[in-house]
């Protein structure tokens, strides 16, 4: 099994070269660098030499599309939705929403271009972090006039004519050949592909999703703070499909840790989850985010140096 961590938040090469260190002589075999759209402008040359830096520690070297386009997971703004506006979600009203719409060709495009710089960087895995549509604005999906026109070529109605069900699955598909294309595109560029699948993205079966043939890796992130309630047996659920699928397809399996927003005495369910992976034979285990995320006041934990030792320790007994 190999360990894992998410870094982010520095771009002094001196002051990372030092937290490198750290992160090598704690075990951990990989690095998660955020990619964000303000790295891809201002960063690039600075980010070539953390990654850099990283593989001469010896570390494998995912990056992270960090909020670009607002289709992925993390805590960044998007220049792109700025300035295109008309590829923006829209709502059922037919509002502008908050985030792109995966159908839109100036999308696909743009994270082309966004592969294009990562590739640059020369890491080892692309990490496409929890492809979403957005719950503040769009959880019923895009209605945008090319989503409409897509919907009804499928399905023989107009959307706002379709069931739940039907726009449920409309959505699972549009994040399944939007997945297709973009993986395949950094394929093409020579580099792997692993995918984190939010746990309560149920659009579609997670089979279409694993059997993409551009990932490598095939994993999701059961955060306890995403499900309090039967948090273990919900857990196991979990990581019991990753490895079935993952198995079925020849992929790598990987399972994320929560190590943020992680409140006093809840520490205990860092090993909880590591346990389970074990048990399931999974390949990848990591955690988000180094040193319990204290550096970032938004997401961090209640007592980040209890967190970061708990899960060193875990680690260490893997």
């Amino acid at each position: 099994m190999k360990k894992g961590i998410s870094y982010f938040g520095v771009r002094n090469p001196h002051w990372v070269e030092k937290d490198l260190a750290i992160i090598k002589e704690s075990g951990i075999d990989y690095i998660v660098h955020t990619y964000s759209e303000n790295d891809m402008e201002y960063y690039e040359g600075t980010m070539h030499k953390i990654v850099k830096l990283s593989k001469d520690f010896g570390l494998e070297v995912y990056l992270d599309p960090w909020g670009v386009a607002r289709i992925f997971g993390g805590e960044a703004f998007s220049k792109f939705l700025l300035l295109n506006d008309e590829a923006r979600l829209v709502t059922r009203e037919g509002k502008k929403g908050y985030g792109a719409c995966m159908n839109n060709p100036a999308t696909i495009e743009f994270i082309k271009k966004w592969v294009d710089s990562a590739s640059s960087l020369e890491p080892d895995f692309i990490f496409w972090d929890e492809p979403h549509f957005s719950p503040l604005t769009n959880r019923e999906g895009c209605f945008c006039s090319i989503c409409k026109e897509k919907f009804k070529e499928k399905f023989g109605c107009s959307m706002e004519e379709a069931t739940a069900e039907d726009l449920k699955s409309f959505r699972g598909f549009t994040k399944l050949e939007f997945l297709r294309i973009i993986t395949a595109y950094a394929k093409e560029k020579g580099l792997r592909n692993v995918l984190c699948l939010l746990p309560d993205d149920e659009d579609i079966d997670w089979d279409h999703y694993a059997s993409i043939p551009s990932i490598d890796v095939f994993g999701t992130d059961p955060y306890w703070v995403l499900h309090p309630q039967n948090f273990e047996e919900w857990m196991e659920e979990k990581i019991k499909m990753v490895s079935l699928l993952s198995n079925k397809y020849s992929k790598e399996s990987e399972i994320w840790i929560q190590n943020f927003r992680v409140k006093k005495g809840e520490e205990h369910l860092i090993e909880k989850v590591a346990l389970k992976a074990k048990e399931y034979r999974i390949d990848r285990i990591s955690a988000w985010s180094y040193k319990g995320t204290a550096y970032m006041s938004y997401i961090s934990c209640d007592d980040p140096e209890m967190v970061w030792m708990t899960l060193l320790k875990v680690y260490a007994s893997l």
